[in-house]
């Protein structure tokens, strides 16, 4: 299949004034919004593109010690559901499990601030000949009903999906999104890190990985596939390249966002790193450059001529 030729954009990011708390002055309680100790809890799958912000925040703030947790979305939110985390960052929303548990003790939805938009990708192993797939084809595949090959029989061998493990946020989302809340019935090769997906999927021909797009943006080893798919007013839009500027246009069917979840709703100092992560320019260039979409930016596309 011939991939898609990629419309060309020039993108200008327009920062609107930096929201980030500026310091305070020292006193003497334990903690305030820009001194004291805080854990964050923070999704596996994004944590490497929270390493550049983080050091970053420390650099402006040396009297906040801020203790970086890597762990599962899953694991981040049930620390913060028990509140025993008073910030975690994870790429999803609620689960239906833990909206319907909320409800159920009463617990209102967190503040939280949003950080970014990142997208759900399907990448390929270059021994893979596939470079565009449509929605529908994929969901008869993950649920069972069909394989590649019956879409496309002059593949010499049936790929093989490699994913996250059910607590990841891409599985989530892939449940959430893709399946609409049933779980995939295909066989999938799961493994513990996203990380260890775009590894997996690197060095193995004939693999397919499912992750984010911060993780591929910038990857040669590995080739983005493209997706075809019927919008919500009905329309069939044509597979695009997989570009942050189609996450802009809404030409991409799995938007996922990046959010800081706080468990009270308290300017301190957990709203302080939330508040820098979701607003500071530094760290918004930095989505920006890793591929995805800062949220908190004013983006204007200008197709090439």
């Amino acid at each position: 299949m011939r991939k898609s030729e990629v419309v060309g954009a020039l993108w200008f990011l327009l920062f609107l004034s930096s929201c980030t708390p500026q310091r305070t002055p020292k006193t003497d309680e334990a903690e305030s919004l820009t001194r004291g100790r805080v854990e964050l809890f923070c999704d596996e799958a994004i944590a490497p593109l929270l390493a550049s912000p983080l050091k970053h925040f420390d650099t402006l703030y040396p009297e906040a010690q801020l203790q970086l947790t890597v762990t599962s979305a899953r694991e981040a939110m049930r620390q913060l559901l028990a509140r025993n985390a008073r910030i975690i960052v994870i790429a999803r929303d609620y689960l239906p499990d833990e909206d319907s548990l909320m409800r159920a003790y009463g617990v209102a939805a967190h503040p939280r601030v949003k950080l970014a938009e990142d997208a759900l990708v399907f990448f390929a192993h270059p021994s893979v000949p596939l470079d565009t797939l449509n929605v529908s084809q994929l969901h008869a595949i993950l649920r069972g009903a069909r394989s590649f090959r019956d879409f496309f029989p002059s593949l010499p061998r049936e790929p093989e999906l490699v994913c996250p493990g059910t607590a990841s946020s891409v599985y989530a989302n892939l449940v959430q999104q893709v399946l609409s809340g049933t779980f995939p019935k295909r066989r999938m090769h799961i493994v513990a890190t996203s990380d260890s997906v775009l590894a997996i999927v690197a060095s193995t021909p004939w693999s397919i990985g499912i992750g984010y797009l911060s993780h591929v943006a910038h990857s040669r080893q590995v080739r983005p596939i493209s997706l075809g798919y019927v919008d919500s007013a009905g329309h069939y839009v044509s597979p695009k390249p997989v570009h942050q500027s189609y996450i802009v246009l809404r030409k991409y069917p799995y938007v996922v966002p990046l959010y800081a979840y706080l468990r009270d709703d308290l300017r301190n100092l957990p709203w302080v790193v939330a508040t820098f992560l979701g607003t500071d320019t530094e760290v918004q260039r930095h989505f920006l450059q890793s591929g995805i979409v800062p949220a908190f930016a004013r983006i204007r596309l200008i197709p090439e001529e």
